[in-house]
């Protein structure tokens, strides 16, 4: 069995990218799951994704959010309640370290059956500089 897992594309535009990610594990959990192919989603060259917001409700389990690359990038942690807004500063940004693709990888950690999460990923579209 594999825990019960959904993908949403709440809007996807020129600019703008927002998708929603559930979770309702039966107690194997995921690792390295990619949730955000960014090459679905920027297909021109030089296009990357900035995170602006993360809304998240992981209940009782911990989620890790990672950058894909050839040794993935830990971007957080999340666990409990809660919204992060990275607006302020530009947005989270994809590192350069080799390898790096844009991609947007989860794993979770002390997963349980019955223990969820629900995240909500606002994105833009931004031209490398």
């Amino acid at each position: 069995m594999a825990d019960l897992v959904t993908s949403q594309i709440l809007t996807s535009g020129p600019r703008n990218l927002v998708m929603k990610f559930t979770n309702i594990s039966d107690g194997t959990g995921e690792t390295l799951v990619k949730k955000v192919d960014v090459t679905a989603f920027t297909p021109s060259p030089g296009i990357h994704l900035k995170i602006r917001k993360i809304h998240y409700a992981v209940r009782y389990m911990g989620l890790q959010i990672f950058w894909d690359a050839t040794t993935p990038v830990t971007m957080m942690a999340l666990d409990g309640f809660g919204n992060m807004n990275f607006h302020r500063f530009g947005g989270l940004t994809v590192p350069l370290v080799a390898g790096a693709t844009g991609s947007i990888l989860f794993t979770t950690y002390g997963a349980q059956t019955g223990y969820s999460y629900d995240i909500i990923l606002e994105m833009t579209k931004n031209v490398m500089a």
